[in-house]
């Protein structure tokens, strides 16, 4: 008897959870196909090869996020239209450091001394005197 409540169990979980999964799947499946529907709406809007590239790139800012593709914007729109004769866009982000500007601005967090905190000091210094 406890071996078949064991499998009843079992079974019960597995179903449950089955359904749960099949059910996911049909909610992101109705999800791809809005962000697909609006995408085709907002290029169906465009008028040349510029204007798909902005309302492409505007469509993908929008629901990247929701979406979690690991592709950059430049990535998708090249691997799409790279060989279509197309013209293939650069990505100006990978050439950017992320972590701020290459050259530091004066003040803020240079490791030397800048004019204005020389000035600064020599104020501090004549008001000693």
């Amino acid at each position: 008897m406890a071996v078949e409540k064991y499998h009843e169990v079992k079974k019960a979980l597995l179903d449950h959870i089955q359904s749960l999964f099949e059910e996911m799947e049909e909610e992101l499946a109705l999800s791809h196909q809005e962000k697909y529907a609006l995408l085709e709406d907002i290029l169906n809007g465009a008028s040349d090869e510029d204007e798909l590239r902005v309302a492409f790139e505007q469509w993908y800012n929008e629901h990247v996020d929701e979406i979690g593709w690991d592709y950059k914007v430049v990535e998708l729109w090249n691997q799409a239209v790279g060989d279509k004769g197309v013209e293939v866009v650069e990505d100006d982000e990978e050439d950017k450091d992320e972590d701020g500007p290459e050259e530091e601005l004066p003040g803020f967090g240079s490791d030397e001394e800048d004019e204005g905190d020389k000035r600064k000091n020599d104020f501090k210094n004549s008001d000693e005197d």
